[in-house]
């Protein structure tokens, strides 16, 4: 007796969890993977917190490296430069803390803030640039936007 071996290929919504066949375009949320789930263009909100999101992964990605400059320049003895050095470096921190309520506001216009903070969050303080620089890309791309709440705000 022979037995017929179906290959049947399945896959998870990122959007609605549901469980189906390996089509492009999910049966129950109309989640479309080709497009990446982009809907539309993106709106203005997510355009400008796309440019704050990049200019504050900046900022704190210069704070960080201006410490490690000056600390490296210290020589024995020398008291201002470690104070200068420290003083980048909580400056850095605290841009970075700022950074990650930013990468949260940004990605929970688009239902996706817990997956965005935990990497965000697990990789502090630099990884948080990368995750900040990515989800700028992911913001400038469009697709549905949800207006965060009041009640989504930490």
């Amino acid at each position: 007796m022979k037995y017929a071996i179906m290959h049947v290929a399945m896959r998870i919504c990122p959007k609605c969890r549901l469980i189906a066949s390996d089509d492009p375009v999910c049966p129950e949320c109309g989640w479309n993977i080709a497009l990446g789930g982009v809907a539309g263009p993106a709106s203005d909100l997510a355009l400008r917190y796309a440019e704050h999101l990049q200019y504050m992964a900046i900022f704190a990605a210069l704070m960080f490296g201006a410490s490690l400059l000056v600390s490296f320049t210290t020589t024995r003895g020398s008291q201002f430069l470690p104070a200068v050095s420290m003083g980048l470096l909580v400056t850095g921190l605290i841009a970075d803390a700022f950074l990650l309520l930013l990468i949260y506001r940004t990605a929970a216009m688009f239902a996706e803030a817990s997956r965005w903070m935990v990497g965000a969050v697990l990789t502090f303080p630099f990884g948080t640039l990368v995750f900040a620089w990515l989800l700028a890309r992911r913001a400038r791309l469009g697709g549905a936007a949800v207006l965060p709440s009041h009640d989504d705000e930490p």
